[in-house]
């Protein structure tokens, strides 16, 4: 049942190149944070700290082609999901950042990630949802 929400029209090639993305990004993180703030040029450290993006850009490639290759209600869906996950994640972002620069809360960038992820699945249910 999560599979026909998450991944409709995911081949096996989908999961072999993700599974290479998903490597890729937890190994450069992993870089990122052992060797990173032992470099003492800041141009090195901005590598370091840079090296987790080209996996992403390709999830996002990778999410763009499987969608593309689906049919028009499920691009539908996901252009509702992404829509509303924009809609109600970037408030949510801003709350929580104003809220650190508040000193109220303290927030790290890095969770700006999985809250957008997180939204976004719960778009994506939602959308599902309205075209059962």
């Amino acid at each position: 049942m999560l599979r026909e929400y998450f991944c409709a029209g995911a081949t096996p090639r989908y999961w072999r190149l993700s599974a290479l993305l998903m490597t890729l990004y937890l190994g450069s993180i992993a870089l990122a944070l052992v060797f990173g703030p032992g470099f003492t040029t800041p141009w090195a450290r901005a590598a370091a700290a840079l090296a987790p993006v080209p996996p992403v850009l390709g999830f996002v490639v990778l999410e763009f082609r499987r969608i593309r290759a689906a049919d028009e209600l499920r691009q539908r869906i996901e252009l509702e999901a992404a829509t509303t996950a924009l809609a109600l994640g970037i408030p949510v972002l801003l709350a929580l950042g104003l809220l650190d620069g508040a000193g109220v809360l303290p927030v790290r960038m890095i969770l700006a990630s999985p809250v957008l992820i997180g939204v976004y699945l719960l778009a994506q249910l939602w959308a599902h949802w309205r075209y059962r």
